[in-house]
């Protein structure tokens, strides 16, 4: 059985730079709506109240299993772009009972102004967080950051970013 979890994001784009903010998760499309009203309240958020997206993500699932070759993404960031497929043999992580999850990201500095970052998954465990990285440490592009993965422990339905922008 595989398990999912909706995810809000903010992506506006202005006359210089399109921008992606990462707001929070949730086991619930309830949950998620609470967090974008908290969300358009603040400024910046407020002038882009239509760049709300929310996306679903398979749990335990690496997101760059071929490594990487060159930096991407706007400023040397690259989020996934669009949610797994969801199908009827993917139910929510409500099922589970979680109240937080683990994300897990790789960024490095590649000079004072830009860094490569990129997700790589959201986990039900440390456990599980740690053995993605471990699998991934030897791909393309990985190898030569082993050090620069991060895991963040984030309860779910929490509010990421607390002031505008």
């Amino acid at each position: 059985m595989e398990y999912f979890i909706y995810a809000l994001n903010h992506t506006y784009t202005d006359e210089s730079h399109t921008d992606t903010k990462f707001l929070g998760f949730s086991n619930s499309i309830e949950d998620l709506e609470e967090l974008k009203t908290k969300a358009v309240i603040l400024s910046g958020f407020r002038d882009y109240p239509e760049s709300f997206f929310t996306d679903c993500y398979i749990l335990d699932k690496i997101h760059w299993n071929e490594g990487f070759q060159e930096v991407i993404g706007e400023i040397g960031r690259d989020y996934i772009l669009k949610g797994d497929e969801i199908d009827d043999n993917c139910i929510s992580i409500k099922e589970l009972g979680l109240n937080t999850v683990f994300s897990v990201s790789h960024y490095y500095t590649i000079h004072s102004f830009l860094d490569d970052e990129r997700y790589v998954g959201v986990f039900s465990s440390l456990e599980k967080a740690e053995k993605a990285i471990e699998e991934l440490k030897n791909k393309p592009g990985f190898k030569d950051h082993q050090n620069d993965f991060n895991i963040s422990k984030l309860d779910l339905a929490t509010l990421l970013w607390k002031t505008g922008f």
